[in-house]
């Protein structure tokens, strides 16, 4: 293609935008579109001849595999490389039966970016100017850097796709996942959540503490629904002489070992856990009345797809481990 090149990001991640962009301005011709969900997606498509659409699966309004499943919605023959945190094998597959020419996981770097590219015969010519950037309406909404929370959810987002992909390997079953919250909570709004999460007449909370690096803390896991026996079974878990917590502490051991994993290998620290019990109210009512200070959390689900059965994950890190996690995404700046 010796035109001028378009493409469009969509992703509601500002990092991403950013990663992209600043690859995009080493070459010349190329006009960026932006969008933070598929619906911005699909307007732009509709309005624009794009060349190349980066996009993501898991977006607020409308994910990646919506997107694809209403293209096209012109006659100009775009091109789509997936990107995604979501490595699960049939997301994967899903998204190749859908139309998506390249699917790339999250964390990319620039060569796979170049690599791809040329896979699909989208030639570039080096800058000897700026590139051309189309109106981003959401730019003034970029965090600052030194925000670090809103750094550490993308790399929360990878630790949860590739949890995600572990445990979907081990049941085969497809794993649905929005995406993390990452905030400080204070005692007040911790307390209440766990509450919210315990009281739930068809759930069942499970503790696990874990220490890494200097990061020190607690996961809460809260699981629900018909199909947690069956669940663990495919996941190669039994009852011991009948015993039903066993599965049930099994397979929260997963849900948290599986996202310490590769939150492991993005910070090169490793991690240590410890044997995961089944929790009641009592044990819990108010543990949060000593904390004086506010927590760093990390708050997700996973449900399957085709069974009853899902999963609450709240991660809770000390006052230290958030200074450890600082100079950590200083690292990624």
């Amino acid at each position: 293609m010796s035109h001028n090149k378009t493409v469009l990001i969509c992703d509601d991640s500002r990092l991403v935008h950013r990663a992209i962009q600043k690859f995009f301005g080493e070459f010349i011709d190329v006009t960026l579109y932006f969008a933070d969900n598929g619906k911005q997606a699909l307007d732009c498509l509709a309005e624009n001849d794009i060349d190349v659409m980066f996009l993501d699966l898991t977006m607020p309004v409308l994910d990646g595999f919506g997107v694809l499943q209403q293209l096209p919605v012109n006659q100009y023959p775009t091109r789509t490389i997936v990107l995604s945190a979501d490595v699960q094998q049939q997301a994967i597959e899903r998204c190749v039966d859908a139309g998506a020419n390249y699917f790339l996981a999250k964390p990319f770097s620039k060569q796979q970016l170049s690599a791809t590219l040329k896979k699909l015969g989208v030639v570039l010519n080096n800058k000897e100017q700026p590139v051309s950037l189309a109106v981003d309406q959401n730019s003034n909404k970029t965090p600052d850097e030194s925000d670090y929370l809103y750094q550490f959810k993308e790399v929360a987002n990878i630790a949860l796709g590739k949890g995600a992909a572990i445990i979907s390997d081990h049941c085969g079953e497809f794993i649905t996942m929005p995406l993390p919250n990452v905030a400080m909570l204070g005692a007040g709004d911790l307390e209440m959540m766990i509450s919210n999460q315990i009281q739930r007449p068809d759930s069942t909370p499970i503790a696990q503490r874990f220490v890494g690096g200097g990061i020190h803390g607690e996961a809460l896991v809260c699981l629900y629904g018909q199909d947690i026996t069956l669940f663990g079974n495919r996941l190669g878990f039994s009852t011991f002489n009948g015993k039903h917590s066993e599965v049930m502490t099994d397979i929260a051991n997963l849900m948290v070992s599986s996202f310490l994993v590769s939150l492991s290998e993005q910070m090169n620290i490793p991690f240590s856990i410890r044997q995961p019990i089944c929790l009641e109210e009592y044990m819990v009512r108010g543990c949060s009345e000593t904390a004086n200070n506010d927590l760093f959390t990390i708050e997700y689900s996973y449900q399957s797809e085709n069974l009853d059965m899902a999963c609450d994950v709240l991660f809770m890190m000390e006052n230290e481990s958030t200074r450890v996690i600082k100079r950590f995404m200083e690292t990624l700046s």
